[in-house]
């Protein structure tokens, strides 16, 4: 139980990097080497979100 639990939670940081820079797969996988929290941590210390470019006004 307490592995689809750690599975799930490395997961969602994996989701939760969807849109920034390093990605999902990135960051799942930090969070399974480290964990999920110590994964999080560096998500929110390290990356910026990517923004959207501008639409262009006529």
């Amino acid at each position: 139980m307490f592995e689809l639990i750690y599975i799930g939670l490395c997961l969602l940081v994996g989701f939760l990097a969807t849109g920034r820079r390093g990605g999902f797969l990135l960051y799942a996988f930090l969070a399974v080497m480290l964990t999920p929290p110590g994964a999080l941590l560096v998500l929110i210390l390290v990356t910026g979100r990517r923004k959207k470019p501008a639409k262009a006004e006529a």
